[in-house]
């Protein structure tokens, strides 16, 4: 029996026939045939009504499979909570999906957006000659990011004001201006809608997709790929002292490496123990995990793992999961303080199967003071939605003893740390059934989607001065940096904590501190640049850890065959317009005259800029729009191919047109386009029959598809085999090569 969501839908147009496709997903036909499938499609058909046509078909392909495996009453129950929470979402963007559903067409919108904010600046400071009010200007550049859930961070105007308040107001309109602030917002919010989509259909769950859908962890194993290739094709360079290193190099060994990270984590957890086995301090394991409403999916450990829809579901996503618990956190650590409980660990992110986060402390702490401990943070994780667990609050807290007897704290956290970084020696990864050094990946991806932070470090001093003394490979005259570096050379975490003044010791106290060369007002949005130099100690020492003179270069202009890179490594490019801090309370804007001077441009230039043309000056795009002064790194256009080497003369037109060119030119345009659409199918962006349908070479667009398959499954193996619907494609094309080409 189907449900009714309101009188109104009584008076519904009931279908006399049951249509082919509801949402662009095909109908199956028998799910609907007995007395009341009319009316559910109906009530369908006006549940879906309005949402964006991607969106629309997940939900309703993902009703018909409730609808299939339970009574109707519960499908459609779960339709109009799924709807709702997809149109409360869909709401925030205040344009419509199909504007924002492709990279141009986002880069588009931002250009929208940020010229309206400088239009709303521009005639409140009469053409950035008049200033304002900082907390009145603030305030009317915000409007239309709030129409999108958007803001920089922002400062506290409401206060006496400082040259601070100030400098940081001057950034945050700044910021509100830029094209490329928009655009990263845009994307930001568009991938995770898709996201959150594909979590409430299914498609991130075990068995489909652990942790992130696969259209998700294509898009960043594609970024990652491209990140790969980048580096690959740069030098970094230092004139001064005469070096060179390729780029690829110093990334494989910095802690951007996956094997370096999960390595320093591990020292770090030894340190922490070693210290706590000094003092005689406990190790107690932890486990939080959010209430129940947070999960979409949850699993049946009683039917081998099977993973089901969760009732209690309520269309949150992984980033309010982790919101609730940091929350949750803050108040266990204020109850710790008032309490006089001193911990220091680690905290270890990690998703659930369907990409719900929830955490795993290692926490050292005083014998007597263990139970008020265990109270505090079991209090605050069990704090809402009693009723679900009662009398069993194992389900959301978890504590465990480490009995050093049975094994090291550091052992039993190493899988946990391992698990989330590279699946180094864990084996299997039994939360989604697959070898964790697979599904390493999946979580990398699931972290970077939803910016969740995946591990932190509880007390003890900044890793950061541990990673500058380890750089510095002679002693120092200062006793107080020179112990410190004596432990960080060695490896030893707790006896650099015990040169650091302790684990509760607060940051400003610290005896030996980074030490960093402030350029005023030098970034993009007119901030202070802050470049990491070396360490200070309390007793005046200063020791220089990085040299000056870094650029990125490419290999090719490393042999004098161009210029240098547009991307230096120190910030070089100006701010827009920048603050007077004069602590007026008011937001002083420079004129045009001044961003010229301070760019190297004169009044030759800016009247060329004001007829449309573009200057290029130390690698910078400069041009004039609204009467203000704009920068970019980025080329304007790209020339043809270059001419092939060797002997073979350019076939050319009776004009003279280089048609070689042209044709290699338009070779390589088709071809890009096939693989870009390609990977549409493989995502589910794009149906297979269009994709031919579009394609003006048949057997090339199958070859094309054929090569993205087999890459995916040679790359990503578990994610392959685990998706029913690339198993499917990889069969059709199969076929297809079998046929001759014809589908």
């Amino acid at each position: 029996m189907s449900i009714k969501l309101s009188p109104s839908l009584d008076r519904l147009p009931i279908p006399v026939a049951i249509p082919d496709y509801v949402a662009g997903v095909e109908v199956i036909k028998v799910l609907f045939s007995g007395p009341t499938g009319p009316e559910d499609l109906a009530f369908i058909e006006y549940t879906l009504k309005g949402l964006e046509p991607k969106a629309a078909g997940k939900l309703f392909g993902e009703y018909q499979r409730r609808r299939k495996q339970y009574k109707a009453k519960s499908a459609n129950l779960w339709l109009r909570m799924a709807a709702g929470t997809a149109r409360a979402q869909q709401e925030r963007f205040p344009v419509p999906f199909k504007r924002i559903n492709g990279e141009k067409r986002r880069e588009e919108v931002a250009r929208e957006w940020a010229t309206q904010v400088n239009a709303i600046v521009s005639n409140l400071t009469q053409g950035f000659t008049t200033p304002q009010p900082a907390a009145e200007l603030l305030a009317a550049a915000m409007a239309p990011a709030r129409q999108w859930g958007f803001s920089p961070v922002l400062p506290d105007l409401s206060g006496e004001l400082t040259d601070s308040h100030l400098d940081h107001a001057a950034s945050a309109v700044a910021r509100l201006q830029d094209d490329g602030w928009w655009l990263r917002q845009i994307r930001r919010a568009y991938q995770r809608h898709q996201e959150l989509i594909a979590i409430m259909s299914g498609d991130v769950r075990r068995g489909v997709s652990p942790y992130v859908s696969h259209r998700a962890f294509m898009e960043y194993r594609a970024n990652k790929t491209a990140q790969a290739r980048w580096l690959a094709e740069m030098l970094v360079v230092n004139e001064e002292e005469g070096l060179e290193l390729p780029l690829s190099e110093a990334h494989a060994a910095s802690i951007s490496n996956p094997e370096i990270r999960r390595v320093e984590l591990m020292v770090r957890m030894r340190g922490f123990e070693d210290l706590a086995w000094e003092q005689g301090h406990a190790a107690e394991f932890y486990t939080w995990t959010t209430p129940s409403r947070f999960h979409a999916w949850n699993t049946v450990k009683a039917d081998r793992g099977r993973s089901v829809r969760n009732k209690r579901y309520r269309g949150t996503s992984p980033r309010d999961a982790q919101a609730y618990l940091c929350k949750q956190w803050a108040k266990a650590r204020a109850a710790m303080a008032r309490a006089g409980i001193t911990v220091y660990g680690f905290r270890v992110v990690e998703p659930h199967h369907d990409g719900t986060p929830h955490w795993h402390m290692l926490l050292f702490v005083a014998p007597a003071q263990r139970d008020q401990l265990r109270d505090i943070l079991g209090h605050y994780a069990c704090e809402h939605d009693q009723d679900e667990i009662k009398n069993n609050r194992s389900a959301r807290f978890d504590v465990l003893a480490i009995d050093p007897e049975y094994g090291s704290a550091t052992g039993y956290i190493a899988k946990y740390i391992a698990k989330n970084i590279d699946g180094h020696r864990v084996g299997d990864d039994y939360e989604a059934e697959a070898r964790a050094n697979e599904t390493a990946t999946n979580v990398a991806a699931w972290a970077s989607l939803w910016g969740i932070r995946q591990f932190q470090q509880i007390g003890g001093p900044a890793v950061t001065v541990w990673r500058e003394l380890r750089r510095l490979r002679e002693a120092v005259k200062d006793p107080l940096i020179e112990s410190a570096r004596l432990a960080a050379d060695a490896g030893n975490w707790a006896e650099f904590i015990g040169s650091m003044g302790g684990v509760s010791l607060p940051r400003q106290n610290r005896p030996v501190k980074l030490a960093h060369l402030v350029t005023p007002c030098a970034s993009k949005y007119g901030e202070d640049l802050r470049r990491l130099v070396g360490v200070t100690s309390a007793g005046g020492c200063s020791m220089r850890t990085r040299l000056n003179g870094w650029a990125v270069i490419r290999k090719s202009q490393a042999r004098g065959c161009g210029e240098r890179s547009e991307l230096p490594l120190s910030g070089g490019s100006q701010r827009p317009w920048s603050s007077d801090n004069n602590c007026t309370g008011q937001i002083e804007l420079p004129p045009l005259a001044a961003e010229l001077a301070r760019a190297g441009l004169d009044t030759v230039d800016q009247g060329r800029m004001e007829a449309g043309a573009m200057v290029v000056v130390n690698g910078l795009y400069h041009w004039i729009r609204n009467g203000r002064l704009y920068q970019s790194r980025h080329r304007p256009q790209f020339g043809r191919p270059p001419a092939p080497n060797g002997t073979e003369r350019h076939r050319t037109a009776p004009n003279g047109r280089n048609t070689w060119a042209e044709d290699r030119e338009r070779e390589q345009l088709q071809q890009h386009r096939l693989k870009r659409q390609g990977m549409a199918v493989l995502t589910g962006d794009l149906q297979l029959d269009e994709y031919i349908k579009s394609a003006l070479d048949t057997p090339k667009a199958i070859h094309v598809l054929e090569d993205l398959l087999d890459k995916e499954r040679r790359e990503a193996p578990a994610s392959f085999h685990q998706s029913e619907y690339l198993t499917r494609l990889s069969g059709f094309v199969s076929s297809s090569q079998s046929q001759g080409g014809a589908l």
